[in-house]
């Protein structure tokens, strides 16, 4: 069945003047998140694992303090909101002038995310969480 398959393909892209390329799987299957865009009403491991990095950014710079901590819930409430636009904020005033401030968690926020934060104090359970969150969403 599969060589009846191979050849259909063959011969359809010989007409078509086409190639097949195979292409290695999508990095999706590495940090599922970041290909989508969470807000307010967002639930899932997707939701608890921004919320994890937000803490960990809240802990780990002054500028971003005042967004946590939030509760690591899976629920993408006001809270979660208010945390994300306060890391959008302080990223825009940073080193990223054009992120956009919207509370909302699409590419650019999730590549701050994933790029800041890796100190927990003596919060083992942030420290923890942030691991997971960082293996499961970056």
């Amino acid at each position: 069945m599969r060589k009846k398959l191979v050849g259909v393909l063959v011969a359809i892209t010989a007409l078509l003047g086409t190639s097949i390329v195979a292409t290695p799987a999508a990095s999706a299957a590495k940090a599922p998140c970041r290909q989508n865009v969470y807000g307010p009403g967002g639930t899932g491991n997707c939701v608890k694992a921004l919320q994890g990095l937000a803490n960990v950014l809240s802990i780990s710079n002054s500028a971003r303090r005042e967004a946590g901590p939030i509760s690591v819930d899976s629920v993408y409430g006001t809270q979660t909101k208010n945390a994300i636009w306060k890391i959008q904020t302080a990223a825009r005033a940073a080193k990223h002038p054009g992120t956009k401030v919207d509370g909302w968690v699409g590419p650019q926020t999730w590549a701050i995310l994933c790029y800041y934060g890796a100190f927990w104090g003596s919060d083992t359970k942030a420290r923890d969480t942030y691991r997971w969150a960082k293996s499961y969403a970056c």
